[in-house]
């Protein structure tokens, strides 16, 4: 019962955070050009489902003393691959065929930031339990 209750207010705060800041982020831009926002939502939604699967198989993996011990690892591993698997999916827009004007980059980059952010408070306090 407790595992549940950590994951329900996991998707509770990931949640809460994502539509806070992109509604805050989108209202704080302005006009915008109206294929942008799209590609926002969308590195919105990577960032969330990747960030949130992330950190509720760290708190089932932390329950495991095999995998506990190495779960610092595997953070540093699996951030890797975020980041790589995030720049292969969007770069048509960041850096090929569809350039964006360097502003549009940046915002693309808060999300990065919003949901790293959580997962490191929640990866580290899982970490740190025992």
């Amino acid at each position: 019962m407790q595992l549940l209750k950590k994951i329900v207010l996991y998707i509770i705060v990931f949640t809460v955070v994502g539509a806070i800041s992109f509604f805050a982020q989108t209202s704080l831009m302005g006009a915008v050009d109206s294929d942008f926002i799209p590609l926002l939502k969308k590195s919105y939604l990577f960032h969330f489902l990747f960030s949130l699967v992330l950190v509720i198989s760290f708190l089932m993996l932390s329950n495991i003393q095999k995998f506990f011990e190495q779960l610092g690892f595997l953070y540093i591993g699996l951030l890797v691959f975020k980041i790589v698997f995030f720049t292969t999916m969007f770069f048509p827009q960041l850096m090929a065929d569809q350039p964006l004007p360097h502003f549009y980059r940046a915002m693309i980059l808060i999300p990065i930031f919003i949901f790293l952010t959580l997962e490191v408070i929640f990866v580290s306090k899982i970490i740190h339990k025992k």
